[in-house]
């Protein structure tokens, strides 16, 4: 979020019916902070107005993450859009980090199969990230499913209305 959290409607909220909590997550933004909130929330001693006043901030505030990701991510999509009209050519960088992204996870697996390990836990590790970092996040950005955007875009704009 763009605004500290303890200036959001939540953090107001908790400033005056749980300040314990709110100093608890000072350090903490977005989600992260809301997810701690979440579970310290259950101990305090709260009456059901307030309760029903936090949860509905809650399901206020994840929209508006939610809404400032799909921002996000449909800017870059744009973005790259602009750049192929702009151009008149393929996006190629976009073909290059999906070919490298290829290139380092097969590297990576071929050495698993055929190659020495010396520390398997180190391996397992690093397989991880590249599954995780290169393979999704590039695939992802790239190449993801634009029926699942559209979905995510459909649903989104049903709760804002």
């Amino acid at each position: 979020m763009k605004k500290p959290f303890k200036d959001s409607k939540v953090g107001k909220f908790l400033k005056d019916k749980a300040p314990r909590i709110l100093d608890a997550v000072a350090g903490l933004t977005g989600i992260d902070a809301l997810n701690v909130v979440s579970d310290l929330i259950e101990g305090e001693k709260l009456n059901p107005t307030d309760k029903m006043e936090y949860l509905t901030l809650k399901q206020e505030y994840e929209l508006e993450v939610m809404r400032m990701e799909l921002e996000n991510v449909t800017s870059a999509r744009l973005r790259e859009q602009e750049v192929t009209k702009a151009t008149g050519k393929p996006d190629y960088a976009q073909w290059t980090v999906g070919a490298l992204g290829l290139i380092i996870a097969g590297s990576v697996i071929y050495q698993g199969l055929f190659g020495f390990i010396k520390d398997k836990e180190i391996y397992m590790h690093i397989l991880g990230v590249i599954e995780g970092a290169v393979l999704l996040a590039i695939f992802n950005y790239y190449f993801g499913s634009s029926l699942g955007s559209k979905n995510k875009d459909n649903s989104i704009n049903k709760l804002m209305k």
